[in-house]
């Protein structure tokens, strides 16, 4: 085998380095909006995982999104400073994601500015449920 890593085995080592992680670690290294940093980072290894996970060359991901293949590379590289919120949504879109925005309003008028609301990416179903679901719809039918 060369001495090159794959985007995998770069991956893998990342996360073996990390010990136990807080809940938001923009929020315990005391930056601003630590909350929607911590959603951008989210979002941008949901990205990276389906541009791993697609077996494509950095190029041809790269011809896909309509961007430079060395922003695929900062993409896997985990760089979130280069993308914005909203430019990793239309990502995941591109990729074949169902992207959904919830936006739920306050309990009352009175409760408005009283409590800060959050900001949440959540997990794609797994290739099991999805299969678990298709195979339902089809029995009901």
């Amino acid at each position: 085998m060369s001495g090159k890593k794959t985007v995998k085995s770069k991956r893998v080592e990342r996360r073996k380095k990390t010990t136990s992680s807080p809940k938001n670690i923009f929020e315990e290294l005391g930056l601003d909006q630590s909350e929607e940093l911590l959603v951008r980072s989210q979002l941008l290894d949901k990205v990276s995982v389906l541009i791993h996970n697609s077996g494509l060359s950095q190029k041809n991901v790269a011809e896909k999104l309509g961007i430079a293949q060395s922003k695929v590379s900062k993409l896997v590289n985990g760089r979130l400073s280069e993308f914005s919120t909203d430019t990793l949504l239309r990502y995941l879109s591109i990729l074949g994601c169902n992207v959904q925005i919830k936006v739920s309003k306050p309990r009352s008028r009175a409760a408005i500015f009283r409590k800060k609301g959050n900001i949440e990416v959540h997990p794609l179903p797994s290739k099991r449920k999805r299969a678990t679901r298709s195979v339902e719809k089809t029995s009901m039918s």
